[in-house]
């Protein structure tokens, strides 16, 4: 039986595991060592919407209070300067896979030429609005949003409320690992101390010091499909007029691609580019041409890949010792929740007492996690025409795509169909239809058959779209939100972060989600 936890590693990955476990286990020792000098990689952060509704719903973390001390600003998805058409909006809506019912076909078949205001949460995004507006002024906020957090403020609120809750935060760098035919069976810190666990959590980021350099588990690299391996980063002070964008940007590179991350007192900009086809002063030439306001940028290098297992003997890894991609679709934060929550929920099922079999099926679960994220990712660089250098022409030709192939093999052949979600994707692909719909219709991939609408459909389509933008032209910017969140009057309804159901989600137009 499991008796106590030690989090190796500190950050986010390390602070979200421990207050997990905590959580899940109030009375067992749970412990964090990790070395302030070593410090956090100390970037903008974009999440998915699963993160809030982790941090707010499973850990019960008050909202009230959490966007007092860290100062988030809100996501509605993705824009994307990216492939023929001038941009397009991956948001958190549906605008793709969803059918009104006046209409014969699902939304995708009348986006061909152009899908803005298809959905709220893109035509608020065309506007740079966050929320609708209700009729007394105050934003209309519903939970179907993501957050941008600049991670430094994130990681010293996780470490605080950890500490609220009797996580014990030690200040030591790990020196050696003690293992036998079992696992590990210590950890010598610089102090001389030995600390010891009966489950250990290797949180130390691309080092991975427990599950990779200590146990030596087997690394898969995700080179065959994701090219780029370094991230040059760096942000300016926002002018009190400059407005705050709610989503985050991916616009086209010469060797990759370059994200926009908006936070209230700043704009966090990272160019990702692969090593292979750009120097780094190449890149650093090309960032600064594009962000001029940038002032000191440093780069940071790192893998994209995952380790086959990530549960081996007593560690398991969580976080980028476990596991990393690049971060086109934001999903390192909410792939770290998710297997920090499945931990502590499976060994709650089991009494602490994990077996062989549910071991496996962890690793199993995030191994297809880990794939899934690199296959999607794989539609980004395969599909996206707008440059013709010699890292688009060789994405383009030979990046692999694995199993997504049965999914773009229909689409060319059926247009965006919605018919076969269940056999083309798997029940819990992160993206669902919709984020794969997006990726090929927002890039224009060709496909047979394009559809013909006929003129009251296009009468009906038009219409929908005009209310959309109605409803975002009156929006509440971020900064309007802000103003409200942060203002002590302000309560969250109970329950508003819980997990629901797709009946319970908001309903703004009749017949759309």
């Amino acid at each position: 039986m499991i008796q106590s936890f030690l989090v190796v590693g500190g950050g986010s990955a390390g602070f979200l595991s421990a207050l997990t476990l905590k959580k899940t286990f109030p009375d067992l020792p749970v412990t964090v060592v990790r070395s302030t000098e070593l410090g956090v990689i100390g970037v903008g952060e974009s999440t998915t919407v699963a993160v809030p509704r982790v941090l707010h719903g499973y850990l019960d973390l008050d909202p009230g209070e959490f966007y007092r001390r860290v100062l988030p600003s809100w996501k509605l998805g993705i824009r994307f300067l990216w492939g023929p058409r001038p941009h397009f909006d991956y948001a958190f809506g549906r605008q793709l896979d969803w059918k009104w019912q006046e209409l014969n076909r699902p939304n995708g078949y009348y986006c061909f030429d152009d899908f803005t205001y298809a959905d709220i949460h893109s035509s608020l995004m065309s506007h740079d609005k966050a929320f609708p507006r209700q009729e007394n002024g105050l934003p209309l906020i519903e939970s179907t949003f993501g957050y941008h957090i600049e991670n430094r403020r994130f990681v010293a609120y996780l470490e605080a409320k950890a500490a609220e809750r009797g996580v014990v935060a030690l200040d030591d760098e790990v020196t050696r690992v003690e293992q036998d035919e079992h696992g590990v069976t210590g950890v010598r810190l610089a102090s001389g101390r030995v600390l010891t666990a009966d489950l250990y959590v290797d949180c130390s980021g691309f080092r991975s010091l427990l599950l990779g350099a200590a146990l030596g588990e087997t690394y898969h690299s995700f080179r065959a499909t994701l090219y780029c391996d370094r991230a040059l980063v760096g942000s300016w002070v926002r002018a009190d007029d400059e407005v705050i964008r709610p989503y985050t940007t991916a616009e086209t590179m010469a060797g990759g691609w370059c994200w926009r991350i908006d936070h209230p007192d700043c704009v966090n900009r990272g160019y990702v580019y692969s090593s292979a086809f750009l120097t780094d002063d190449e890149a650093e030439r090309e960032y600064r041409a594009k962000n001029p306001k940038v002032a000191d940028a440093k780069v940071i290098r790192f893998p994209s890949g995952r380790y086959d297992r990530v549960w081996a003997k007593n560690v398991v890894a969580v976080g980028n010792a476990a596991g990393f991609v690049e971060p086109l679709e934001s999903t390192a934060l909410a792939v770290t929740c998710d297997a920090a929550r499945i931990l502590a929920n499976y060994l709650a099922e089991c009494d602490r007492r994990p077996t062989p079999a549910g071991v496996r099926q962890y690793n199993r679960v995030f191994a297809r996690a880990w794939d899934t994220i690199r296959d999607f990712l794989g539609l980004h660089y395969k599909f996206n025409t707008r440059y013709t250098t010699p890292f688009w022409r060789a994405a383009c030709a030979d990046v692999a795509l694995g199993p997504v192939q049965e999914l773009i093999d229909f689409y060319r052949e059926n247009g965006p169909s919605t018919y076969f979600r269940h056999s083309l994707l798997d029940a819990n692909n992160m993206f669902e239809l919709e984020g794969y719909l997006a990726l090929l219709v927002g890039q224009g991939v060709p496909h047979a058959g394009r559809y013909a609408p006929t003129a009251e459909e296009q009468r009906l389509w038009e219409g929908a779209r005009e209310r959309h933008r109605r409803l975002a032209e009156n929006g509440v910017t971020a900064r309007e939100a802000l103003d409200v969140v942060l203002s002590p009057e302000c309560r969250w309804r109970p329950g508003f972060f819980a997990p629901r159901t797709e009946g319970q989600l908001t309903s703004y137009i009749a017949g759309e989600r």
